[in-house]
């Protein structure tokens, strides 16, 4: 059996029978330690994938995939991947851009004894502005006109902001979707956090 013909480093000029496995120190030394990210970095790099993930425009089977759960108005998932003729893994990535996107609702549930996803169409809230009259040289005019929203006395503030990707996220508040829900039909909305808290 004939030998492996050895590599030499042309950085070191030494002979290698596998120069992968080589840790060249003059190599390090010309172009520097390779670079490790941290865990910050690499969790702001994914977070930014999200962004572009949330603001892209949909490709035609993610806009298949939705117009079926907006004509199904709810389905699960086994159903939606028989209609749409998807594999698993692929339509689950096409789910989580559209809830990620706030085009769809999706909940884990447990059916004929297994658990499965329930995807549900988010139907289109008509919203009635009526014009209110505000005064702005009252202190509290900013406090009127934006009564009652959750945010003002919201207890989880300080942990709130756009890079969560779920919970405590302004684009995926619970509260703060039923006020605007609330708002838009001119009605009161009221929240104890008190209750929530405990």
């Amino acid at each position: 059996m004939a030998k492996k013909k050895k590599e030499t480093c042309p950085y070191c000029g030494k002979s290698f029978a596998y120069l992968s496995r080589h840790k060249c120190k003059i190599k390090e030394r010309v172009e520097g330690p390779l670079e490790e990210k941290s865990d910050v970095e690499r969790r702001s790099e994914r977070i930014e994938e999200k962004k572009k993930e949330f603001n892209r425009n949909l490709r035609k089977d993610e806009k298949t995939v939705l117009n079926i759960i907006n004509r199904e108005k709810d389905i699960l998932f086994d159903r939606l991947m028989g209609l749409s003729n998807k594999k698993r893994n692929d339509l689950e990535e096409i789910l989580e851009l559209l809830v990620l996107q706030s085009k769809i609702k999706m909940k884990r549930e447990l059916v004929d004894a297994s658990w499965t996803k329930h995807v549900y169409a988010l139907e289109e809230i008509e919203a009635k502005v009526k014009d209110l009259k505000i005064n702005k040289n009252r202190n509290d005019f900013i406090w009127i006109m934006f009564s009652k929203q959750p945010c003002f006395i919201c207890p989880f503030r300080e942990k709130c902001n756009d890079t969560n990707l779920d919970q405590f996220n302004p684009q995926h508040c619970p509260w703060l979707t039923e006020w605007i829900e609330m708002a838009s039909k001119g009605e009161d909305y009221s929240i104890n956090f008190d209750e929530i808290k405990s």
